[in-house]
């Protein structure tokens, strides 16, 4: 078997179906015209060779990743130039991946992972663009006119490491199409210093500074700048002329009031327009670190605001007419079937997130959410074919890191696919540049329990640790009733024992809530097997065969992912055969 190295170069036109659907044979005599006068001629200038057309498509190798480059850029130029006479939606751009690696040569074929990253990094490509592996870059660094931009590590289709990207800074690239999402805009005021110290002022202050910072991690929220909303500060005018000045849609405020070592935080979140209190809530703490005491209140007010905010928009979404929505708003009301967690409500969530998408195709949070969708698929037992719903878990994570990367959710999408699918060392780094990005977002805080739940040798103190940071620091996120299931499944430790303290009532909590999804109801009800409550039992699992008519044990035992589900299944297994008895399906 033949090995070489070389450089290999992978080409798509974009939207072949699209033109080949206006004009056929246009299309083809076009495109036939194109290979033959613009791409073939340039291929043997720079001393490439074809090594062969896929319909719309080719692959080329060249002694050189500095000639692939030069080559290819220039190609792109002539080609944008040959199709500058075009109307914008019938010119041919194409995509193009290049790549040094290592091949095995099949007579005039190349074949192996070489190929198949080429052909990964073309995807990624902007229509005209060129996108390049760190193989390439490192050749090509300074001795091309190019200028490359770092996209980062990229998780593509069946190449298990991640690849480094850089994408061409060109001119051929094809202007992407802006539109306008309007994500929701708050300004948090300064909070007032009710104690009688003075001195104080300086606390009150501090919390404030913090909260801004860390509300402006959320991606999905317009934060005013502290200077702005300081230039407030003891003028003690009405909120809603404020907002109006700061154009901006909530605001944010809150008092400090000390007396000896006890400290009183307040903070209200409020509807800009009509001056309605959304959300309201205190603090009472002791004064014992200051540091740690601030900490932990900005991490309590965040953790309120964003959810309470993030309810506000649904439902307003929600009640807004269908004939005049926005990217944001079919984003929100695709959240809100979501969290209902019913396989209706997720067919429905699907449908609105693909609108979002439609409407502004660059807006990342639908994708990252879309991962997710994906991943939960796999998880709750419904999907058809796992590999391919990780697979299209994965592509929507990485288009939503594409768009932004200092998105969490792209990365916390990422890394519960990656769980799901026993990627463990993958799905961590993913996790950690989710954590770096956005420690308070509730779902970075449910991609750290679903690594811990799917490793391979599970941390339960660190799952533990994880679902009541979650259950204190986001009381009202919509995936609360998840946080008590982990919090479950940690207290039953390595042994899985139902009868430990706290694992049937942490079930039967996570069962309480109503967008609750199946699981907690079988746990629940397998956990009252376990603590001879049989009547109990025979109501959550009622309750779980209501949610969920199709549900069956082979179908609940073939979706768990993990070594403690492993761990439970045997351990559990009379408890599971109890299930059949009082009515669950086998098969």
């Amino acid at each position: 078997m033949q090995r070489r190295l070389t450089t290999l170069v992978a080409a798509d036109l974009v939207g072949y179906s699209r033109l080949m659907a206006a004009d056929e044979e246009g299309t083809a005599n076009r495109l036939r015209h194109l290979r033959d006068s613009v791409i073939l001629p340039g291929l043997a200038a720079g001393e490439g060779r074809l090594i062969k057309t896929m319909g719309d498509g080719l692959l080329a190798e060249f002694p050189s990743p500095v000639a692939a480059v030069r080559t290819v850029t220039g190609l792109l130029a002539e080609l944008a130039a040959h199709e500058a006479d075009q109307p914008e939606d019938r010119r041919m751009r194409f995509r193009v991946g290049v790549n040094l690696g290592d091949v095995i040569i099949d007579g005039d074929d190349v074949l192996g992972d070489g190929v198949n990253i080429a052909a990964r990094l073309e995807s990624l490509a902007p229509p005209g663009g060129l996108c390049i592996s760190r193989s390439v870059h490192d050749q090509v660094r300074g001795k091309v006119e190019a200028e490359f931009t770092s996209l980062g590590p990229q998780m593509v289709k069946n190449i298990p490491d991640p690849v480094e990207v850089w994408r061409a800074e060109l001119e051929t690239t094809a202007p992407v199409p802006k539109t306008e999402t309007l994500r929701p805009t708050i300004a948090i005021l300064p909070f007032d210093n009710m104690s009688s110290d003075p001195d104080q002022e300086f606390l009150a202050d501090g919390i404030v500074e913090d909260v801004i910072t860390e509300l402006s991690r959320f991606r999905s929220l317009f934060v005013i700048a502290r200077n702005s909303t300081f230039a407030y500060k003891g003028t003690h005018k009405d909120i809603r002329q404020i907002a109006r000045e700061l154009d901006v849609r909530y605001v944010v405020e809150g008092s400090v009031r000390r007396a000896g070592n006890r400290l009183r935080v307040t903070a209200q979140l409020i509807e800009a327009e009509s001056g309605r209190h959304i959300w309201a809530d205190r603090w009472d703490r002791t004064m014992e670190d200051l540091f740690d005491l601030q900490d932990e209140l900005t991490r309590a007010i965040v953790s309120c605001v964003e959810p309470e905010l993030g309810a506000h928009e649904r439902a307003m979404a929600r009640a807004k007419p269908t004939d005049s929505l926005t990217a944001w708003e079919l984003y929100q009301r695709g959240n809100a079937e979501y969290f209902t967690a019913t396989p209706s409500g997720y067919a429905r969530s699907y449908a609105l997130f693909a609108q979002a998408i439609e409407a502004d195709p660059q807006f990342p949070l639908p994708y990252a959410v879309l991962a997710r969708w994906h991943f939960y698929r796999v998880l709750t037992r419904v999907a058809e074919n796992d590999e391919a719903e990780v697979e299209a878990g994965l592509a929507f994570a990485q288009r939503a890191i594409n768009l932004d990367n200092r998105e969490e959710a792209g990365f916390a999408g990422l890394s519960v696919v990656l769980s799901v699918a026993g990627r463990e060392a993958e799905a961590n780094v993913a996790f950690q540049r989710a954590e770096a990005l956005n420690r308070n977002s509730p779902v970075v805080l449910l991609a750290r329990m679903i690594l811990h739940l799917c490793s391979r040798n599970p941390q339960y103190d660190k799952l533990l640790e994880a679902a009541e940071n979650a259950i204190k620091f986001s009381p009202r996120d919509p995936n609360l009733w998840s946080f008590w299931l982990m919090r479950g499944y940690a207290l039953a430790g390595p042994e899985a024992d139902l009868t430990a303290p706290g694992v049937r009532e942490a079930f039967e909590t996570a069962a309480g809530f109503e967008n609750a999804e199946v699981f907690p109801f079988v746990e629940a009800a397998i956990a009252n097997i376990a603590n001879e409550r049989p009547d109990r039992a025979r109501e959550y699992l009622s309750a779980a065969l209501t949610r969920y008519p199709e549900l069956t044990l082979e179908g609940w035992l073939s979706g768990l992912k993990g070594q403690f589900f492993a761990n439970s299944a045997s351990r559990w297994a009379s408890h599971q055969e109890t299930l059949v008895e009082m009515g669950l399906p086998r098969a």
